[in-house]
């Protein structure tokens, strides 16, 4: 696998990955529309987030936010804002394990938040805690595969 791309609406985007280093922190700065902060949340896959923090105007990235809670097992205190690229530690290729999880995770994200158009959640608390379940359940699915594999 290469680089995977969230946007803030939860839609996920493979991108192609050059062979160098330049060409990789190229793609990161066009992908997100400028300057790259990375985000460490995980030790086999990196975030690289929008420089202005969501000064912007951007929209806060829902997905991404279950994603970095995912891997920390806490709610991130704070948000993430505009697209974000997943990629490897160090700009390298993101293995195909963790690109199918970080998949994964945003599936299940973009299916609760499709059920929330007929049914509201009853509060902000409770949509936290349904959509880090979506995401915990969905990787637990994930290795349930992994281990009969």
């Amino acid at each position: 696998m290469s680089a995977i791309r969230i946007d803030s609406d939860g839609a996920t985007v493979v991108l192609p990955w050059p062979d160098d280093r330049e060409g990789r922190l190229r793609v990161v700065r066009d992908e997100l529309g400028g300057v790259a902060d990375r985000a460490v949340y995980h030790r086999r896959a990196h975030l690289h987030v929008h420089g202005s923090g969501g000064r912007d105007g951007l929209a806060m990235n829902v997905t991404v936010w279950v994603l970095a809670s995912h891997w920390r097992r806490v709610e991130i205190p704070y948000g993430f804002f505009g697209p974000v690229v997943v990629t490897g530690p160090a700009f390298t290729d993101l293995d195909e394990e963790m690109a199918v999880e970080v998949l994964a995770v945003c599936a299940a994200v973009r299916e609760v938040r499709r059920e929330w158009v007929t049914r509201s959640p009853v509060g902000e608390s409770q949509a936290r805690a349904e959509l880090l379940a979506a995401a915990g359940h969905s990787v637990t699915v994930l290795d349930g595969r992994r281990s009969r594999a």
